[in-house]
């Protein structure tokens, strides 16, 4: 039914790409120039160059999808970092896991996070079961796979807010595409 939705792994990778990135300066820029431009009377007028130069002052309307691009991105972003799984979150792949040192005590303080929610009627896994796993996981190769398959189920938890999380994201791609495209149909008009 949702396979369609990013796991939180792809919506990581998303929200790290140079473009989305980038779109963050527009949430500080756009407002700061609208309030500098609002300050000064519109049109502008230059006396003294021919009859008068006249120089509209508002923001482009690129601007503006940037910045509701930013807005949007944000969002996406918020998302994430609140409900994307915690073990998901911080780490990428089993290497990087026992890169940082962490190993049994790190999954069974996990699992009794997980107790905890289900004590509290959050979605988790069953805490207890994992603690078992855990407990029981002797070797490294049986722990990498547990390792993995908590990984994979956490992967794939909350598919409603994977699936706002990625409609933000791509709403905010969309918004840069039509300017990217704008500018594109723009140049060409003027080379033609």
């Amino acid at each position: 039914m949702f396979r369609w939705i990013p796991q939180w792994d792809e919506l990581n990778r998303l929200g790290k790409s140079r473009l989305l990135q980038s779109s963050y300066v527009w949430l500080l820029l756009v407002p700061m120039a609208a309030k500098a431009l609002s300050a000064l009377d519109d049109p502008l007028i230059l006396k003294g160059i021919s009859e008068g130069l006249r120089i509209h002052l508002t923001l482009p309307f690129s601007w503006r999808l940037f910045y509701f691009s930013a807005v949007t991105v944000s969002i996406a972003g918020a998302i994430y970092s609140f409900f994307c799984p915690k073990l998901v979150r911080t780490f990428g792949n089993y290497a990087e896991f026992r890169s940082e040192g962490r190993g049994r005590e790190y999954l069974l303080r996990y699992a009794k996070e997980q107790m905890h929610q289900e004590d509290t009627f959050e979605a988790g896994f069953n805490g207890a079961v994992l603690n078992d796993e855990v407990t029981s996981a002797k070797d490294e190769k049986k722990f990498a796979e547990l390792f993995w398959r908590i990984h994979s189920d956490e992967n794939r938890k909350s598919p409603w807010l994977r699936a706002a999380c990625f409609l933000f994201y791509s709403v905010g791609l969309v918004l840069i595409a039509i300017v990217l495209i704008q500018n594109f149909v723009f140049v060409i008009e003027e080379l033609w």
